[in-house]
């Protein structure tokens, strides 16, 4: 069997604030609109999303182990030894993006204005369908400025607030794996259904 080779050609990152006043609002959400990996769409994020996937370079989900050890000490048969505990993984959304300075409402812009504040982010690998990931991020500013002449990049790590939700697959058959842990399965028809109803 051939492995899988998949390349991000139609990328989108997606970023829009936390509004605890929405209407229904529960603290569960991982998208706006209470919506989910399969339901999101861009239109739920910010106005701008729509122009800052074209200054994303780069960006994906990384995950941090969180690991403790118990020490247990040496008995009269047996030496000491380090037992690991294993902690809930971290996660961050980490991009590269192009600044945009010179953009009045730019993803700089963005970033910069809301800096600490927590927004829900989508990231999808084709477009606006699976795969992709939705969760809830704290926003940290990016870089100002650089080197004469040369392309301005940013790199930053926006630390996830929980667990995303991530729908595998593609448009006609999925998987969404949920934060809680909660696994959806959708054939063709239940994708479909799920779009019609957001």
């Amino acid at each position: 069997m051939d492995p899988v080779i998949f390349q991000i050609e139609d990328g989108v990152v997606a970023l829009t604030l936390v509004d605890k006043a929405a209407v229904g609002y529960s603290d569960g959400w991982q998208a706006p609109g209470g919506k989910t990996a399969l339901t999101a769409v861009l239109a739920d994020y910010s106005d701008e999303g729509e122009n800052w996937r074209c200054q994303v370079t780069s960006a994906q989900l990384t995950a941090s182990a969180s690991t403790t050890t118990t020490s247990v000490p040496a008995t009269f048969c047996s030496p000491a030894r380090e037992i690991p505990t294993p902690g809930e993984t971290g996660f961050a959304l980490a991009a590269a993006f192009l600044q945009d300075p010179t953009v009045r409402a730019g993803l700089s812009s963005f970033l910069f204005a809301h800096d600490t504040e927590e927004a829900y982010f989508m990231l999808g690998l084709d477009g606006a369908n699976p795969p992709k990931a939705v969760g809830r991020v704290r926003l940290v500013a990016g870089s100002f400025g650089g080197a004469a002449r040369s392309n301005l990049t940013a790199d930053v790590s926006l630390a996830l607030t929980r667990k995303p939700d991530i729908a595998f697959g593609s448009a006609g058959s999925t998987r969404l794996v949920a934060g809680d842990g909660t696994i959806t399965n959708a054939g063709a028809a239940a994708a479909r259904a799920a779009a019609k109803s957001s």
